[in-house]
């Protein structure tokens, strides 16, 4: 895995400054977007069906069984985003896939043939 150089940092961030709404993590190569920059970030208290084990199926997966009285309380999230505000949205990534591209960070990942996972 390359690392990050300086000078692609010093881009990086002036594009940041310039637009705004994420933060970069050079050591794990990561975009960060915080809360209200493009969308809201919610959270709901929910309650959740407990697991109590898996069942091997004949093809090689597995099947998750779930508790039918027991319950875990759980928190989801969620973004809400203006519909309005999509094309911006889009805008907003694309020109920074493109400054990534133009400093030499790939933002594709290699298509695998015939790649099934099975555990």
């Amino acid at each position: 895995m390359e690392r990050i150089t300086k000078e692609q940092q010093s881009l990086m961030e002036k594009w940041r400054r310039n637009n705004g709404a994420c933060s970069f993590d050079y050591k794990n190569k990561d975009i960060i977007l915080h809360d209200g920059g493009l969308f809201s970030i919610q959270k709901k208290k929910i309650k959740l069906h407990k697991i109590i084990g898996y069942k091997n199926l004949s093809n090689g997966y597995k099947q998750i069984i779930f508790s039918k009285k027991k319950v875990v309380k759980s928190e989801d999230y969620y973004a809400i985003v203006w519909m309005r505000e999509l094309d911006e949205i889009v805008d907003y990534f694309r020109s920074m896939k493109r400054m990534l591209n133009k400093i030499g960070i790939k933002t594709d990942i290699p298509k695998m043939k015939n790649a099934i996972i099975r555990k």
